[in-house]
């Protein structure tokens, strides 16, 4: 989050600073990021445009602070989808995979602006490195749930397969939801099959290593 946001203490204020970042959310659905403006923001808002800038110097610290949160979600829908109830009502890695790919596509469909955002808004290099640090963080605990549930072994290797397998399986989230907003239903299911495929492949040597 930028460090030029002021993150309210008092309730009244923080009903106001939700207001703002779930109205620019909302209106990112209609309008051009580039075409959006805090005067904007703040009169769907219902507020002057000098209270927005009480908590946001700028459209592009409100959307850094909306691009926070939804990575927080992300967090908590990684605690959620791999808590062991979860895991143990899978029969199958594929399954459980399965389960991960569907967790992260209703972002897509139920969160107003994401998917603008996902396609349409350029990512700040702040912003770009707490999205890697997530993707990691998402790579590591999937690597531990199938190490611990699924017999995949817990070696560098598979640790190393299941950093790119996070990594195409969010291009291929990309993909499944550029045309269709409800998502690809036949790419979101080779999603798991390919990340499913490839961490239990046999490892494989390499000439020269």
């Amino acid at each position: 989050m930028s460090p030029l946001v002021r993150e309210p203490q008092q309730q009244r204020s923080r009903e106001k600073f939700a207001r703002i970042l779930a109205t620019a959310a909302r209106l990112l659905e209609t309008v051009p990021f580039d075409q959006l403006s805090t005067k904007q923001i703040a009169a769907e808002a219902g507020m002057s445009v000098g209270a927005l800038y009480r908590f946001f110097p700028d459209k592009e610290a409100v959307l850094e602070t909306l691009e926070h949160s939804w990575m927080e979600e992300d967090l908590r829908l990684l605690a959620a989808v791999t808590a062991p109830e979860a895991v143990a009502a899978c029969p199958s890695s594929e399954r459980f995979l399965a389960r991960v790919v569907e967790a992260y596509a209703g972002r897509f469909r139920v969160q107003p602006g994401y998917r603008h955002a996902w396609f349409n808004v350029p990512t700040s290099p702040s912003m770009a490195g707490e999205a890697d640090a997530v993707d990691r963080r998402i790579a590591e605990r999937v690597h531990e749930v199938l190490a611990a549930s699924f017999g995949l072994a817990d070696t560098a290797e598979t640790r190393r397969r299941t950093d790119l397998a996070v990594a195409v399986g969010t291009r291929m989230l990309g993909m499944a939801f550029r045309e269709d907003p409800e998502g690809d239903p036949e790419i979101l299911a080779d999603a798991a099959l390919m990340m499913d495929r490839y961490l239990f492949a046999p490892a494989r040597s390499i000439p020269g290593a």
